[in-house]
């Protein structure tokens, strides 16, 4: 769903991708700062320092949007920068339900992680039979919003998780459907 949104933002973030390139940053250094944020979050939710894992976490987020939005307005967009985005996402998604599962049991998290991984896992393969497979209602960017919602208001850390974990699934399913349809249509 926030996809739909992210391909729009980049005029949005044009004065501040201007302003990056001009500090010589590229892509995948923002990336790379995105996964470090990321990292960073998993390790203070570990701590128990769930508040400021939120902060880490939506600045993880930013630099996930900026890192295509420079590239796509720059003309940087590189199959490695995008091949690395994906791969350093996982990592943090890997990263983030591991600590979580400190506190919501492990159970739910690999429940949590494994949809996220689907999800992901499911765009992937699709796009190698059809053009596009960005359909559903619990991409990364909706994921990541819950997940800090449930660590900023603690109480609803298990509940966060649970949603996650339910609409993850439901959303690979949507992509198997959605897959099916247009193949079937051929």
């Amino acid at each position: 769903m926030l996809s739909y949104i992210k391909s729009r933002i980049s005029d949005v973030l044009s004065p501040i991708t201007d302003f990056i390139a001009k500090m010589g940053i590229r892509p995948n250094h923002l990336t790379v700062i995105g996964f470090l944020f990321g990292v960073a979050s998993a390790y203070l939710i570990f701590r128990g320092d769930l508040m400021i894992s939120a902060v880490f976490l939506i600045l993880s987020g930013i630099m996930d949007v900026l890192d295509g939005a420079l590239a796509r307005n720059k003309g940087l967009i590189t199959k490695f920068g995008g091949f690395l985005d994906s791969v350093l996402d996982r990592y943090v998604d890997i990263a983030v339900f591991i600590a979580l599962g400190f506190y919501v049991g492990w159970t739910l998290s690999l429940l949590a992680l494994s949809g996220a991984l689907m999800v992901s896992y499911t765009r992937a393969r699709a796009e190698k039979e059809i053009e596009r497979c960005d359909v559903g209602i619990a991409e990364r960017g909706e994921r990541i919003a819950i997940i800090v919602f449930g660590l900023i208001f603690s109480d609803l850390l298990y509940y966060a998780v649970l949603t996650v974990a339910i609409l993850s699934h439901i959303t690979a399913v949507h992509r198997i459907i959605h897959t099916y349809r247009i193949i079937r249509k051929g």
